[in-house]
């Protein structure tokens, strides 16, 4: 199941009318301090804003994995970050799941952010709607 990633950790936003909703502010931050790692770890991806946040999305072994940064009430220090990983199934779509990989992309988001020294770092395993399980 997926997990949800909360902490805090001021970041500078140069233009805040860059971002599609409040939700997106200094989203970019983050996951430009994650976007080296991932690289690093999964090659190519695909990373841009959306409505609801920031992303980047990239496979590895099959598995699809997400790392979807959202600003909580539109703080830009207050973050959350949904790490999903995804399976296919035949004719019915991907299916979110349990993975190793999904484990392994905790660990190094996780790493990451703790070397950038964000505060009230707090880790929540949810179901496939985000809701506490």
């Amino acid at each position: 199941m997926p997990y949800i990633v909360t902490f805090v950790k001021p970041v500078q936003v140069a233009d805040a009318e860059q971002y599609i909703n409040d939700c997106c502010i200094g989203g970019d931050v983050v996951l430009d301090q994650l976007l080296p790692s991932l690289r690093e770890r999964y090659g190519d991806l695909q990373s841009n804003q959306e409505d609801w946040g920031w992303f980047a999305w990239f496979e590895q072994h099959g598995v699809k994995l997400a790392v979807d940064v959202h600003t909580n009430d539109g703080n830009a220090g207050e973050f959350q970050i949904h790490l999903t990983s995804w399976t296919p199934r035949l004719l019915l779509g991907a299916k979110i799941q349990d993975t190793p990989e999904l484990d392994s992309l905790r660990e190094l988001v996780l790493a990451q952010l703790r070397a950038w020294a964000v505060t009230g770092l707090e880790v929540e395993r949810v179901n496939e709607r985000y809701m506490p399980t």
